[in-house]
């Protein structure tokens, strides 16, 4: 009762004024678990009723504690499509490992979620004849799931995602790992099989969108392929987005062209399929373009850009005028001593026979190295600090 006043105020609030219409509650109760949920609602609200799109987080179904699980969240696309397509984005919550919890229990937290929403729909002019689901990484092992359980469910956006824990080849994706799997209900082919969107898709599975990057060391885009063909065996209309040189990330604004892409994307896709009549992709892609510069990557470097002290964490990066620079420390010992030359968008850095090379963005703030080491594709990136 108090959740559904709660519900009341937050709707009449956010229906009635210019602010964020973001409402964070609880769903529903599982034990002695309550199970969160994220409504972002499309800042100008219309009399017809709206799709909705249900998101599942990520984290390797990491977290969550005796007493609480991890939050609901919605994915970096949501500001950006919400308001412009007038489409509802609900973050799903649901038990982790840390609650003691197996990927059934995880399942059985996001059918009830979405079935309260459901119930609740008149309250957020919601149409729940077009709904669709979205997941990132371990997010959308389960969302894949979900998307075929619900007839009126016409998309399904994957990324990153484990769609086969059957066939997992862990030479090519470490996620899960064995202890993983035995944490959380996984440990057999039976509920590998059971768990896996490839051996479960319905009879004409939604239509799917599936993003992956091709050094993506944790789940390794063949898993993204090998759904994607079976897709199109099954009669589903799918298409697949493959990314060179990016790793566990396809929504991420340090790579502002694969994430301007990406959302591009996932828009047109909701075009298409909530059938969104009147809509503007340009300010959609003006949206993206305000938020994502001076992030790309600058084509010319040259030393004054540079000159100074770059910051990540503990470490800090100096390049003098001399063509030398240092590596130090928290404690400001110098780690290492490098030269430095420029190449037009490159900054290299030779460590004593060891050349690594570093990239800049046009905004002049931040230097970044991408490194690929056993298998994986590492992004540092260092902030201009003060000296």
């Amino acid at each position: 009762m108090k959740i559904k006043i709660f519900l009341l105020l937050a709707f009449f609030y956010v229906a009635n004024s210019n602010a964020q219409k973001l409402i964070d509650t609880i769903a529903v109760k599982s034990g002695v678990f309550d199970i969160p949920i994220k409504i972002l609602l499309p800042k100008n609200m219309t009399k017809s009723k709206m799709p909705v799109y249900f998101f599942v987080h990520g984290g390797g179904w990491n977290g969550g504690t005796q007493d609480k699980v991890p939050p609901a969240t919605l994915p970096s696309d949501a500001p950006f499509i919400s308001n412009q397509l007038g489409v509802i984005y609900v973050g799903l919550a649901y038990r982790c490992k840390g609650n003691i919890a197996t990927f059934a229990d995880a399942i059985n937290d996001l059918k009830a979620s979405v079935k309260w929403f459901m119930d609740n729909s008149e309250m957020f002019n919601a149409d729940v004849t077009r709904i669709g689901f979205g997941g990132a990484s371990a997010g959308s092992t389960l969302a894949a799931i979900m998307a075929q359980k619900y007839q009126n469910s016409r998309l399904f956006v994957g990324l990153e995602g484990m769609y086969n824990l059957v066939d997992h080849d862990p030479e090519k994706s470490s996620f899960p790992n064995k202890e993983g799997r035995e944490l959380y209900g996984l440990s057999t082919k039976k509920q590998s099989k059971r768990a896996s969107a490839f051996y479960n898709l319905r009879k004409k599975p939604p239509t799917t969108l599936l993003f992956n990057g091709k050094e993506d060391a944790l789940c390794h885009f063949s898993q993204t392929e090998n759904f994607a063909n079976k897709i199109k065996t099954s009669g589903g209309k799918v298409k697949i987005i493959l990314y060179e040189n990016i790793n566990h990330t396809c929504l991420n604004p340090s790579y502002p062209e694969v994430m301007k892409k990406s959302v591009l994307e996932i828009a047109n896709l909701f075009i298409e399929e909530f059938q969104l009549k009147n809509t503007d992709l340009n300010a959609i892609e003006s949206l993206l373009n305000q938020k994502l510069h001076g992030m790309t990557k600058k084509n010319t470097i040259n030393q004054v850009d540079i000159l100074g002290s770059w910051k990540l964490n503990n470490i800090t990066i100096n390049f003098y005028e001399d063509g030398k620079g240092t590596f130090v420390n928290s404690k400001n010992n110098i780690v290492k001593e490098f030269l430095f030359s420029l190449e037009q968008d490159t900054i290299l850095c030779d460590f004593n026979g060891e050349t690594r090379s570093f990239f800049m963005r046009e905004n002049n703030k931040m230097i970044y190295e991408i490194n690929l080491v056993d298998r994986d594709l590492k992004y540092r990136a260092f902030n201009y600090t003060k000296t």
